[in-house]
């Protein structure tokens, strides 16, 4: 009986070894891989009329608000190390501090100018392992209005995973939200049907209500070919009255160049009936 147990404990202690042996080579291959489960996801980018873009790439850290001579910029909150907290700061053209805002910033911030010195800023928390501006990463957003003359928060909204802010007119602020696949519940007994991605907004008068601006005829994506391309980008064409939503793929173009190539556009009113 002795020589059976100490069989079976070698045995295990084998199986033991194996399995870590086998969770370490797994590591290992994803360490050489690089893998990196955000590749692959659309991207996306915002274009101001000023030319001014906003996207995973830009590394600036101070960010223009669009229509003002003034910046914006994140730094870390004093207990950062403990409570992961930004603060907001709104610099002039000279680089010289106007306002601070505590505990409220996002290393994601950018900003746009509405009327009578007030301005709309937007911070955002992706969640994504490497680069922001990834669709389905996005984990909330807090928008402030605020008036340039005193400093003053006129308001503040708070929105859900993958409502993506675009640009304001007026009171309303518009969101971009990727559509649903249809999903299963109950092992199958039940089906909740598709969702459509859509252009919607939320008005200060009333937060919590979305009001569909515009639905698209895709759920995950139009119906376009980008086998040829190494990243998909929705690139947002901001401008007074419309938004201009354009699909792309980055393609080569021939004698080594590559550029993004639309593959499909939508034009999206947004001026206040």
């Amino acid at each position: 009986m002795k020589c059976t147990k100490e069989r079976e404990t070698g045995m295990k202690a084998k199986k033991l070894r194996r399995a870590f042996a086998l969770c370490c080579m797994v590591i290992l291959v994803l360490m050489i891989t690089g893998c990196d489960p955000a590749a692959g996801a659309t991207v996306y980018e915002i274009i101001y009329p000023s030319g001014y873009t906003i996207s995973y790439d830009n590394f600036d850290k101070k960010i223009p608000v669009e229509g003002t001579n003034c910046y914006l910029q994140w730094k870390k909150a004093e207990d950062y190390e403990k409570t992961h907290d930004y603060d907001l700061q709104i610099l002039d053209e000279s680089d010289s501090l106007l306002y601070e805002y505590f505990d409220i910033g996002q290393d994601a911030v950018r900003g746009v100018w509405q009327e009578e010195q007030r301005i709309w800023i937007c911070g955002e928390l992706w969640t994504s392992p490497h680069r922001d501006y990834l669709e389905g990463w996005l984990k909330e957003s807090n928008l402030f209005l605020i008036d340039l003359e005193g400093g003053e928060i006129l308001f503040q909204g708070k929105t859900g995973e993958n409502e993506f802010y675009i640009t304001s007119n007026g009171t309303r602020c518009y969101f971009y939200t990727p559509g649903k696949e249809e999903r299963e519940r109950l092992f199958g007994l039940m089906k909740i049907p598709p969702k459509n991605a859509e252009i919607y907004y939320r008005d200060t008068a009333n937060w919590t209500e979305k009001h569909t601006a515009y639905t698209f005829d895709y759920v995950v994506e139009p119906d376009i070919d980008t086998s040829d391309g190494v990243e998909t980008r929705i690139k947002f064409y901001i401008s007074e009255d419309r938004i201009k939503l354009a699909w792309t793929s980055y393609e080569p173009v021939g004698n080594g160049e590559w550029e993004y190539m639309e593959k499909m556009t939508y034009e999206i009113p947004i001026t206040e009936e």
